[in-house]
């Protein structure tokens, strides 16, 4: 992604009055600059995989999108972030310290501006998908930010002059990596390859252990509406698995065996496959496996 970056506009910069304004509302909302670097990375890989739709769609990269579904993610940021900032809609997407604000977002290099927030100050928010890089600022859209034409819906985009006239909050912040990309294309492509769910179920399992995976993945791998009932025992997962000594432990009910293996907490909605590294582990997963 080739930003143009900076950090924060000087004082003497003309929009500086109207940007830091926003910002000190923005910040006092988070209760600081920490709070906003920790929380709204998280926020846009969730805005990114809820349109990726992973357990209804099959798919789970966003170079998987339609480019309208890539448009959509930016709704879907707009919402999450006046909801994080408890912030009301106004004219435009939020109102913030008596100010209509309008929220763009890309997953390229520039960002559109409809008519009706020309002149007015936007959020701009930016996310390297390859990269898990995120880029969050304010903005004010005035004409000579921006280039000359306007696309089929009458939007103009944020010049490379525009660029410059950033007030960059956070850049270059890493962000969560989605789970597919943790565990690399050749595993997901093995992986969904299965020819039934329970198939594909038990490939994830015993591609990806020790590591927890929350109930959503198994959804999105099993592409059925009783997924868990895949990973159950007469006829499950768990058969195929325990014939090859991989365990499956839950969040909800394996928390002391978990603890007991040496493998950090996982949450209530997570499960982790296990394969004994020891005698010693194997006498504590042998219950599972029977």
């Amino acid at each position: 992604m080739r930003l143009i970056r900076g950090g924060p506009l000087p004082n003497e910069h003309p929009d500086f009055p109207i940007v830091r304004r926003i910002e000190v509302a923005l910040l006092e909302k988070c209760r600081g600059i920490a709070n906003l670097r920790r929380d709204l990375p998280a926020l846009m890989r969730q805005a990114i995989d809820e349109v990726i739709d992973a357990p209804r769609t099959g798919r789970v990269f966003a170079s998987e999108l339609e480019k309208t579904e890539k448009t959509y993610i930016g709704t879907k940021a707009e919402i999450l972030i006046r909801n994080y900032f408890r912030l009301p809609k106004g004219i435009l997407d939020l109102r913030i310290d008596g100010l209509d604000v309008d929220v763009k977002n890309t997953l390229g290099q520039t960002w559109m501006i409809p008519r009706e927030a020309i002149g007015k100050p936007c959020i701009v928010v930016a996310s390297d998908e390859p990269k898990r890089t995120f880029f969050f600022g304010i903005f004010i859209a005035k004409p000579d930010h921006l280039t000359a034409g306007l696309n089929q819906d009458k939007k103009s985009s944020v010049s490379v002059e525009g660029h410059r006239n950033i007030h960059w909050l956070l850049e270059n912040e890493q962000y969560p990596k989605s789970f597919w990309s943790l565990i690399g294309e050749d595993a997901t492509q093995q992986i969904m390859r299965g020819g039934s769910g329970t198939e594909r179920v038990a490939r994830l399992f015993q591609c990806v252990q020790r590591r927890p995976i929350h109930r959503d993945i198994v959804q999105a791998v099993a592409q059925q509406k009783d997924y868990m009932k895949r990973l159950r025992k007469n006829g499950g997962a768990r058969d195929t698995l325990a014939i090859e000594g991989v365990a499956i432990l839950s969040g909800t009910y394996d928390g002391e065996l978990i603890r007991l293996l040496g493998i950090p907490p996982i949450s209530r909605d997570e499960l982790i496959s296990v394969t004994a590294n020891s005698p010693e582990e194997a006498l504590l997963l042998r219950p599972k496996l029977v």
